[in-house]
């Protein structure tokens, strides 16, 4: 035993860890309890194009670096002309609860927790994306009723009721 030591310069306390890549991705669920939103607003998110960018997917599941998660942290407190210091104040206070409480229940079902001050962010950031949307949506059914409007089809139809 006594032949085996280690190489020069191992034991000196600056040896190099790397993290494998796939540790550092959340999937869903846990990206939306990392952020605290519900997973339903990170999925609305992220069909507007408004959310963070998944890194990759697992099967239909997408996968969320914790890198890009803090960035778009950071950009949502910086919309909203929140101090550097009041973000890591607040996120160290929602990691401190997530950390508290576990992310299971007794029954071993995931807790939903919610963050107010990223539901609300995330909520400005719904409402300026969706909104135009919205109007584009409301604007184009507005066309199609006019169109149907002048059709047989609807006048059997009024003619019915």
């Amino acid at each position: 035993m006594s032949g085996l030591t280690p190489p020069d310069g191992a034991n000196d306390g600056l040896a190099t860890v790397h993290v494998f890549p796939l540790r550092r991705m959340l999937s869903l669920d846990d990206a939306a309890l990392y952020l605290g939103i519900p997973a339903r607003r990170l999925r609305m998110l992220g069909r507007l194009n408004a959310g963070p960018r998944p890194a990759a997917r697992n099967g239909r599941t997408p996968m969320y670096r914790v890198e890009d998660l803090d960035r778009y942290v950071t950009l949502l407190y910086g919309r909203a002309r929140i101090s550097a210091a009041e973000e890591a104040r607040q996120r160290q206070d929602w990691r401190g609860r997530i950390a508290a409480r576990g992310a299971l229940d007794a029954r071993g079902r995931r807790v939903r927790m919610i963050d107010p001050c990223m539901q609300a962010l995330t909520l400005d950031v719904l409402v300026s994306a969706g909104g135009p949307m919205g109007l584009k949506l409301l604007f184009a059914s507005g066309l199609g009723l006019i169109f149907l409007s002048h059709t047989p089809v609807m006048w059997r139809l009024y003619a019915m009721l």
